[in-house]
């Protein structure tokens, strides 16, 4: 008797490199945790600017001059620049595991690490000659406003090659974009001074608050496109697992 041995065939699925992705729950909490970071954010540096009296001049007193001069304003920063700090070296500690991260990492622990600088040693109040403290503040701000606009670049580019155009590439892309023009006319305009020459004429205080509080909507939207990447992720793994 002859027997014949049938076997099934399966078509072959594309089964897509998680390791890309990052596994889901080592990514989403990390991101979870920025999310939150980047929303506690803000109570503290808004209670330090309602807190300004009529001596203080929002167009050209900056953030670091607020903080020396009102009451409070030293602890209020640096509440802020923690959260934001907590929200950028969580979001680098879980992009670890994701390959092809490695700058995009640097400049996440760079930015959070500037921040909490920035805060520990805060600049001079004004009227009175630069010191150790405040020239190392104005070097860590500088690294704060130029980490985060290219980290949010690196991770838009990166999003849009994994998932192509989406809603959430498009948000992330505009806002790093704006972020990177605010952030390069706030260091232009401060430059000048730094080297002894006169300042160019754009307002720094305005300036550096509206690129400050597009840090912050940026560190939001880029722990949200991390959490995103983390559920596609696991849908993923739960696809290729069945």
């Amino acid at each position: 008797m002859t027997t014949i041995d049938l076997h099934r065939t399966h078509s072959p699925v594309a089964i897509p490199n998680l390791r890309s992705l990052g596994t889901s729950g080592n990514l989403a909490q990390p991101a979870k945790v920025a999310l939150v970071s980047a929303a506690a954010a803000v109570p503290p540096i808004t209670m330090l600017h309602l807190n300004a009296t009529a001596a203080v001049d929002p167009a050209s007193w900056t953030i670091s001059d607020y903080v020396v001069t009102l009451p409070y304003g030293i602890p209020l920063f640096g509440m802020t620049a923690a959260a934001l700090a907590i929200g950028g070296g969580m979001l680098a500690r879980g992009l670890a595991q994701v390959t092809g991260t490695r700058v995009l990492r640097g400049l996440l622990a760079a930015w959070a690490i500037a921040l909490l600088i920035a805060a520990i040693f805060p600049t001079n109040l004004r009227g009175t000659p630069e010191n150790f403290s405040s020239n190392v503040h104005l070097y860590a701000g500088a690294v704060v406003f130029a980490a985060l606009p290219a980290a949010g670049v690196l991770l838009a580019r990166r999003q849009r090659r994994l998932t192509g155009r989406t809603a959430m590439t498009v948000v992330l892309t505009a806002i790093s974009a704006l972020n990177v023009l605010l952030s390069t006319a706030l260091i232009l305009n401060r430059l000048p001074g730094v080297i002894g020459m006169p300042e160019l004429m754009l307002p720094p205080g305005i300036l550096q608050r509206a690129a400050g509080a597009v840090e912050i909507v940026l560190l939001a939207v880029a722990a949200a496109a991390v959490l995103r990447s983390a559920h596609r992720s696991g849908s993923s793994s739960a696809a290729v697992a069945h």
